[in-house]
């Protein structure tokens, strides 16, 4: 006991120092995305696309989305075998060039270097978001876990927020305002300056997941052992409840990626919204996201996580629904943000509970199987595009993913008759846990909105 004791010091340091490193390098990536491949990307596509400008879009996120799936499961079982922090730190030379030809692709206004680009680039990004959320899990003690990833979630939506920021500063000093190709071309190309950000990636230390460190007989799940092992026409419970729970989030992206693409294009065919509005708008939306997260979180200590997560599902599915079908924008852009909100909240809280399922030495290939759900959203994008084009109206896409996310929530109806009984953690081991995330409050900008918020505890890959 005392030696696993010592151990646990000896690496808290370092478990803060890497969840600070994925922390910084997290927001540097993520506002490097929203400002080059974010919506003023996806107008550029349209205008470069002519007459399948959606079509086109569709396909440039599908290439992201297929190759996704083909390297998820290899780069999760690569996770597992190796140290996970080499992995990250090899990813990023990759990661980098794949950026590169991104750019240049944008620069030179050439379809096929734009798919070059997106096969280095994908795989790579797609091999960052999923092992550096893996690090985490593994540098969070279960009665933290929940609320390190939704912190995790909150500085990605901050950092999503920030690229649109940042393009409307550049359309206000360049006092232009259209769409056109030349335009977008500079504001998606000027994403490159933030890259520097993302090598702090190389500072992270080496280390083991820190429940290994604190011995066998630590409790590294909310869930007891002996209900997870329980089995089920021979399969343990805990592989129902995950793989139900990933089943109905594979199913919510693959309607999502149909809509969720191009609602910055249906803005600005159908309401006619110039860069800057779409601009405002892309800033708003992670803003209105963070906070529900924060509200989600908050709500699953009191009605439970299982049913935070269903309430919030129905409700945003009932917010799409009446989107589909009303007009005034002074009703349909309050709808657009709430139903954002709602379906992405839950997110954190879904990743929480599959990593409290899945033992540790899983968790890589595990977490590749969402991966698989990123390639739905990724992949559903082209046939939304399809459609799109096809009825001539965005708002027939946004029918078909309604449909797909009540289909969504009847098959996770299963999980309240199986669900196991969550534990509570001892005040000792959470306040010891909540230690082990102390460098999430290193950022002052982080610390501001705790102290304003009364306390200690703040809330995609791919978007619902």
């Amino acid at each position: 006991m005392e030696i696993n004791e010592r151990l646990t010091a000896d690496y808290s340091q370092e478990y803060r120092k890497n969840i600070r490193c994925i922390f910084i390098s997290l927001f540097f990536s993520v506002s490097l995305s929203a400002v080059t491949l974010g919506p003023l990307f996806d107008a550029y596509l349209l205008n470069i696309g002519g007459q399948h400008g959606n079509k086109l879009v569709g396909a440039v996120e599908s290439t992201r989305g297929v190759l996704q799936l083909a390297f998820a499961y290899p780069i999760g079982a690569l996770s597992d075998k190796m140290s996970r922090v080499r992995l990250l730190k090899g990813d990023l030379l990759f990661w980098t060039l794949g950026l590169f030809l991104l750019l240049l692709g944008i620069a030179s206004g050439s379809v096929p270097m734009l798919f070059i680009g997106m096969a280095v680039w994908a795989p790579c990004s797609q091999c960052w978001n999923s092992t550096s959320q893996v690090v985490i899990a593994d540098s969070a003690a279960s009665a933290a876990r929940t609320t390190v990833l939704s912190r995790m979630t909150s500085l990605r939506l901050i950092a999503q927020a920030t690229g649109p920021m940042l393009q409307a500063c550049m359309l206000l000093l360049s006092g232009q305002n259209h769409w056109g190709t030349s335009l977008l071309k500079a504001v998606t190309l000027s994403g490159a300056v933030l890259w520097p950000g993302v090598m702090w990636t190389l500072r992270m230390s080496d280390v083991p997941p820190l429940e290994k460190t604190e011995g066998e007989s630590s409790n590294s799940s909310t869930f007891s052992q002996v209900d997870l092992d329980r089995c089920y026409l021979r399969i343990p419970l805990r592989w129902w409840v995950a793989g139900i729970i990933e089943l109905m989030a594979f199913i919510t992206l693959f309607g999502a990626g149909m809509t969720v693409k191009f609602f910055p294009l249906f803005f600005r065919i159908d309401y006619k919204f110039t860069p800057l509005e779409v601009c405002v708008l892309g800033f708003a939306y992670p803003f209105c996201i963070s906070v529900m997260v924060e509200l989600c979180r908050r709500l699953s200590k009191h009605l439970g996580r299982l049913f935070a997560v269903s309430l919030f599902h129905f409700l945003g599915t009932v917010c799409l629904w009446v989107l589909c079908y009303i007009r005034p924008l002074v009703l349909v852009l309050p709808l657009y943000l709430l139903r954002g909100a709602l379906m992405n909240a839950r997110g954190p809280i879904i990743r929480a509970i599959i990593m409290d399922l899945v033992p540790s030495d899983l968790r890589g290939r595990w977490n590749s199987i969402q991966s698989m759900s990123g390639f739905a959203w990724s992949g559903s994008a082209a046939l939304g595009g399809y459609l799109a084009d096809y009825a001539g109206d965005y708002r027939f896409t946004f029918v078909v993913t309604a449909s797909i996310y009540s289909a969504a929530f009847v098959v996770s109806l299963p999980l309240f008759f199986i669900y196991p009984a969550e534990h509570k953690a001892p005040a000792a081991a959470r306040e010891t846990s909540l230690q082990s995330v102390a460098p999430v409050t290193d950022s002052p900008a982080i610390a501001r909105r705790e102290e304003s918020a009364g306390g200690t505890d703040l809330p995609r890959v791919a978007q619902s």
